[in-house]
């Protein structure tokens, strides 16, 4: 839980030690900006510049409990956290606030206001800004001297409804080819911090309209010129948006798929969790298609997209730097996502052994590919609805989400564990995994029902 007081005990617990140094401190940032677009606002974070001795007020704040720790030595920037909830200090940058706020991105994000006296600093007009609901760079050298702030905008104007001013929008169109030269790590962070701010499936559409996406990522532009065919009516592009605010539909349930809990996607990788990473994956699932893209005697194939798309994004994220685990996760739901579509057209209904195979081949990312599969399939404007398929898609994929949960209720709920292997069979080793799970794939084909059949069935076989 926020615990809501938390800025205001460490302002209370700071007064003493402030008044005793002399020094000069300052609430800034998102913290500021978020009350004064509305008072009710629960910020988690709290950001602190500070002018004079950052090192003994550490340490005098720490005889009151709170442990900072550095974020960055070199320009001072130290950390405290405090449950959900972290406060951040730096040193002043510059000889006064003022000097400080214009080293910042936007004007709404310059303004300070002084503890204890509660004073308000708004040299550029922020307040004005957050009003209008307008993103303007503090200085002509803002963006440019950091072109990652562009991806800050972004989610600014996503998360707060903001847009850029004609001066700003000018400046992001002239150096939008620069972020890339930035830090990878810190590109990635943004990237997803925007996917997860955007609840309405607008990040890609945004971040292309003002010419930022194909400086990112790879072929955006040439995926504009193709993907019409019998199958679909529209670009690869525009049908690759389709599918990510498909997805974005269902976290927020306009969109419902039975059996599907979608609190699963909570599951976190670092920082950010499965629906972020899913989401992104949503967006990239057809982005083999520029490679794969062929045409012979007037007809458009894609063969191949799936493999193609799958090593692309392992490229992508690897460039930028994302977690080992989560880079593996995009990679195995672009692969994977037209194989629901293979099962479904060769009517897995009726073999458990393909269900069961897809399940063992993908493990938990099953579900991340079948819900793909289903946004796929329900962002594509087909040219004919041959026979009702779309329907018929989605309750093959409810279908397989509650097959999913009983081959994972069976997989938990053992009728023999490893150390009753190893009493029947007298070997250990790997021989035990292959035992345990020969005897649920056969319990979830129906062929063994009981312990007593696992126990016969293991006797057996010649392992």
């Amino acid at each position: 839980m926020i615990d809501l007081n938390y800025l205001k005990k460490f302002i209370y617990d700071l007064r003493e030690i402030v008044n005793n140094m002399e020094l000069e401190i300052y609430l800034v940032g998102g913290y500021v900006r978020d009350k004064l677009m509305n008072i009710k606002a629960e910020p988690k974070d709290a950001d602190f510049v500070i002018k004079g001795d950052i090192h003994q007020f550490i340490k005098e704040i720490g005889k009151k409990r709170y442990r900072f720790f550095t974020i960055k030595e070199s320009v001072g920037i130290y950390r405290c956290v405090l449950g959900e909830n972290t406060i951040d200090i730096s040193s002043m940058r510059g000889n006064s606030i003022e000097e400080d706020l214009r080293t910042r991105d936007f004007t709404v994000n310059a303004i300070a206001m002084r503890v204890i006296h509660n004073k308000i600093f708004d040299p550029f007009y922020g307040r004005r800004a957050l009003k209008s609901r307008i993103l303007k760079s503090v200085s002509d050298k803002s963006l440019e001297e950091d072109p990652v702030r562009i991806l800050r905008g972004i989610r600014f104007y996503i998360k707060c409804g903001m847009h850029f001013n004609l001066e700003t929008e000018k400046q992001i169109e002239k150096i939008s080819d620069k972020i890339m030269e930035s830090p990878k790590e810190r590109i990635c962070r943004e990237i997803m911090l925007i996917i997860k701010e955007d609840q309405l499936g607008i990040a890609f559409e945004t971040m292309d309209n003002y010419g930022i996406l194909k400086n990112i990522i790879p072929y955006i532009d040439e995926l504009k010129t193709i993907g019409k065919c019998k199958y679909h009516m529209e670009d690869v592009f525009t049908h690759m948006n389709l599918t990510y605010g498909v997805f974005k539909d269902i976290l927020r349930e306009k969109i419902k798929l039975r059996n599907l809990d979608l609190s699963i996607f909570d599951c976190r990788i670092g920082e950010f969790s499965l629906k972020e990473y899913l989401s992104l994956a949503c967006f990239l699932h057809d982005i083999g298609k520029y490679e794969a893209y062929k045409k012979e005697n007037n007809k458009i194939s894609f063969h191949g997209h799936d493999i193609k798309g799958a090593s692309i994004c392992k490229a992508f994220c690897d460039n930028l730097k994302f977690p080992k685990r989560a880079e593996k996760y995009i990679e195995s739901i672009v692969k994977g996502h037209m194989y629901p579509l293979g099962l479904f057209k060769n009517e897995a209904f009726n073999s458990k052994k393909a269900t069961y195979k897809f399940f063992y081949n993908y493990g938990i990312c099953a579900i991340g590919i079948l819900t793909t599969a289903f946004c796929d399939n329900y962002a594509t404007r087909m040219n004919l609805d041959r026979q009702n398929e779309k329907e018929r898609f989605k309750i093959f994929i409810e279908y397989m989400l509650k097959e999913y949960k009983l081959y994972c209720k069976m997989k938990e709920d053992r009728l023999l564990n490893g150390e009753d292997v190893v009493k029947i069979l007298g070997q250990e080793g790997p021989v035990v995994k292959i035992a345990l799970e020969d005897i649920h794939r056969l319990r979830y084909l129906g062929k063994i029902n009981n312990r007593r059949e696992a126990i016969d069935y293991l006797k057996s076989q010649p392992f």
